[in-house]
């Protein structure tokens, strides 16, 4: 059925709904108090009610980070502020840049809801000015703008329709007309393995579909778009990287590039990951991240990364020196373990680790502000001013390990022999891939782009040998 909408110029409310994130939470229950109750250690008489800490389905009195969202006359939009909460006391819950994301999603939808007046609780006869119907037609208009791109706007939809069911599953909320239909999809996947698999999906039909975009092979898909740099482009990005002098992003730059490691990782590293030189044995150090580590990684997942112990040698110098104390003594004590190897000349880390109780308490949240100042106001201008010139991203840095890791291992064995599958398997280890698949997009990149890449080991040579005449202190 067709969706009316408004497209006359609507003039937007000057006061909109909002969120805030609340550093610290307190949870607590609050049960009508008996004439003769004893008031407990740990609980209050507030009126008749008796109040007493609660803990949380994770095991926790207290949440923090935790977003509540405001009405336009800056009182608590009560359904709104409560949904997030529940997901903030899961037993596992959300990350708080995740509940963020639904806050910010049903700000935009509330608000977007406002401008036409229409009610977010009511159920309307007809489909297209039900409230999830009215929100999915407005998106739409916005990516025919192109004002939104559709993957967004369907984790939008996806937020509102989870605040829907858990409406209906914890308030008295019983809509008389369906807000969506629901549509069961058989899903084909490539497993770890490398093997097809298969697994049921729902999903709605508020879902927006439009046609898959052509990938050119100009990019590798890998939790995003990574573009890899060629052989000259990443001896040039070292070359202009060590002209910053800049000792924190050299090695920080250093570790993504012979590790793969996301900046997540890389920059919650602790001085314990760094092994004193005269105890390591071998040519790499293995530094595990990931579940139970205090080192954050995509998911949490938990596995291995190896830095050369030529690098964990230029660190371990970098930590013990006066420079890094310096920053070190401003910086207050991590509560979930040894100090950041990376800190700001604040002593703030570049990145706070998600289970770092400091976050979002005294400061804002530090999620890399400081490594995208230093590549939008130093790097990338002084990239610019080459003749071939290239834009930089952070995380191009974990495609070219990839690439250089695939040109070591795979080159000159035979397709579809047993080391060659072996070798790319080990390629698929290093990088952390669940599926074989999206190690396979790399060798795709790899046979298809006429571009050079350098065998990892012969590119590490050539960052040792620059790093060596560098003085980390």
């Amino acid at each position: 059925m067709p969706v009316a909408v408004n497209r006359e110029p609507r003039q937007t409310p000057y006061r909109k709904y909002r969120f805030l994130v609340l550093p610290l939470i307190s949870v607590f229950k609050a049960e009508i108090a008996s004439d003769d109750e004893l008031l407990e250690a740990a609980a209050i008489i507030q009126g008749k009610y008796l109040i007493r800490p609660f803990k949380s389905d994770s095991g926790k009195y207290e949440l923090r980070n935790v977003p509540v969202i405001l009405k336009p006359d800056g009182t608590i939009w009560r359904h709104g502020s409560l949904y997030i909460l529940s997901r903030a006391s899961e037993y596992s819950p959300p990350s708080d840049q995740t509940l963020r994301s639904y806050a910010k999603g049903l700000v935009d939808y509330v608000n977007t809801l406002a401008i036409d007046q229409v009610d977010y609780l009511s159920t309307p006869l007809r489909q297209s000015n039900r409230p999830t119907y009215h929100y999915r037609a407005e998106l739409e208009e916005r990516i025919k703008g192109n004002l939104l791109a559709t993957s967004t706007a369907n984790s939008r939809i996806s937020i509102v329709v989870n605040f829907y069911r858990w409406m209906k599953n914890r308030f008295d909320y019983h809509p008389t007309q369906d807000l969506w239909i629901e549509i069961k999809k058989y899903v084909r996947y490539n497993n770890r393995q490398g093997f097809s698999s298969g697994r049921e999906v729902i999903t709605t039909n508020l879902n927006i579909t439009s046609s898959p975009e052509v990938n050119t092979g100009e990019y590798i898909v890998d939790g995003g778009k990574l573009y890899p740099y060629c052989e000259e482009q990443q001896r040039t990005l070292i070359k202009v990287l060590f002209e910053t002098q800049n000792t924190e992003m050299i090695l920080s730059f250093l570790v993504a590039l012979t590790s793969g490691a996301r900046s997540l990782a890389t920059y919650t590293l602790r001085t314990t990951d760094i092994v004193n030189p005269e105890a390591v044995r071998g040519t790499e150090v293995a530094i595990r991240i990931g579940h139970r580590t205090a080192i954050d990684n995509k998911n949490n997942k938990s596995m291995n990364i190896y830095i050369p112990s030529w690098l964990n040698r230029l660190i371990y110098i970098y930590i013990n020196s006066e420079r890094y104390n310096k920053r070190a003594s401003k910086a207050g004590q991590p509560t979930d373990g040894a100090q950041y190897v990376f800190l700001t000349s604040h002593g703030n880390p570049f990145h706070i680790a998600k289970s770092d109780m400091r976050r979002g308490q005294d400061n804002p949240i530090q999620e890399g502000n400081s490594v995208r100042k230093f590549i939008s106001e130093k790097l990338q201008p002084a990239l610019n001013k080459l003749e071939t010139s290239f834009k930089f991203r952070f995380h191009n840095l974990r495609a070219c390990f990839g690439m250089n890791l695939l040109e070591e291992k795979l080159k000159g064995l035979p397709v579809n022999s047993v080391a060659y599958t072996r070798a790319l398997g080990k390629v698929q280890q290093r990088m952390g891939h669940s599926e074989r698949s999206t190690t396979e997009r790399y060798l795709n990149y790899l046979e298809d782009k006429e571009l050079t890449f350098q065998a990892q080991s012969m590119f590490e040579q050539h960052l040792q040998t620059m790093s060596e005449n560098y003085v980390y202190c």
